[in-house]
């Protein structure tokens, strides 16, 4: 049991951060610590039933802009919240369900369930149940798709979209927040997978067509005034909203001209910059003083084979062959 003073005569239950990246553990068969940390944590009206000589069990691992949680709950336990942005559930076992106005879903295990907000109230149960909840900001979102999108549906739109959701949070999970350092561009990269992913995933409004005036706008002078931007900024955090602000057009406009005229979009286009400069560190840093690891996650590429397959097909070269040249 974790716990750290509070106040004379008191203690506090020690919560995992909100915010700040990394991985938190707590677990504790106390009833009485159990509940504190879960009013705690929650900070919902919440009811729970008795703990019956069973663990509760939590477990973070935090992205910044985005958080899972892995929880043991061998209770009864229900309550009320407002959400403050997309939530993703996938019961592992036990049983849950969720209300939210005349809206009523029922989980077994291996169900996936998207509720989006924020600002939308809902109730929830569960019992005697192990699941793994995702949470994100829902400008994460806008940052992968054009306008303001929404979910439209709370159930996965095939059971290959749940699987792919599965296996990339289970990917975050295992291969990018595991506790040690992560720059910041691998972590923004992960929250735009992450929400790219959800909208892929579960039914929303993110089909639109390109208007007349974005196919006007997809010319020349647009994708120019793009790739200066994403030139001049590889090393930052930089989304495709803030691409299109600075071409002066949509971000369907600036979608449409990186596939009008080069046939990629602008994702993909400031990996290959980004690739250019790793490609550039990597020829002139010897074995000894750098890493490809390093190079590769210093550039935004948290999946080192990943980046071996793209550097491979880029150069025709492994990156290792690079820095021991």
């Amino acid at each position: 049991m974790t716990t750290r003073p509070s106040a004379p005569g008191g203690t506090h239950v020690v919560l995992p951060s909100q915010r700040d990246p990394g991985r938190s553990r707590f677990e504790t068969d106390d009833p009485d610590v159990a509940h504190q940390y879960l009013v705690e944590t929650l900070d919902h009206d919440l009811r729970i039933g008795s703990l019956d000589g069973g663990t509760l069990r939590h477990e973070r691992a935090c992205g910044g802009r985005f958080v899972v949680d892995d929880l043991q709950l061998p209770f009864e336990l229900s309550f009320s919240a407002e959400s403050t942005g997309p939530l993703v559930v996938e019961l592992w076992a036990g049983h849950a369900e969720r209300t939210q106005g005349s809206d009523h879903a029922q989980l077994v295990p291996g169900d996936v369930l998207v509720h989006a907000g924020p600002g939308q109230r809902f109730a929830a149960r569960s019992s005697m149940a192990l699941l793994r909840s995702v949470t994100f900001d829902t400008a994460l979102l806008g940052e992968v798709s054009s306008g303001q999108p929404r979910f439209t549906g709370y159930r996965p739109v095939s059971p290959v979209a749940a699987g792919r959701w599965r296996r990339m949070v289970a990917y975050l999970v295992d291969d990018v927040l595991t506790g040690e350092p992560v720059s910041r561009l691998v972590l923004s990269n992960a929250g735009r997978l992450l929400a790219a992913t959800a909208l892929n995933t579960f039914p929303s409004t993110t089909a639109a067509e390109p208007t007349g005036a974005d196919r006007h706008d997809a010319y020349p002078p647009t994708l120019r005034r793009a790739i200066a931007y994403l030139e001049e900024n590889a090393a930052r955090d930089v989304s495709v909203p803030e691409v299109a602000a600075a071409a002066r057009v949509t971000v369907r406009a600036v979608q449409l001209a990186f596939r009008r005229h080069l046939d990629t979009t602008p994702l993909a286009y400031l990996r290959r910059i980004r690739l250019d400069h790793a490609h550039q560190e990597l020829r002139s840093a010897s074995p000894g003083e750098e890493t490809v690891t390093a190079v590769a996650a210093r550039w935004g590429f948290f999946n080192a084979g990943r980046f071996t397959g793209y550097y491979r097909e880029a150069f025709g070269v492994l990156p290792s062959q690079t820095l021991g040249s």
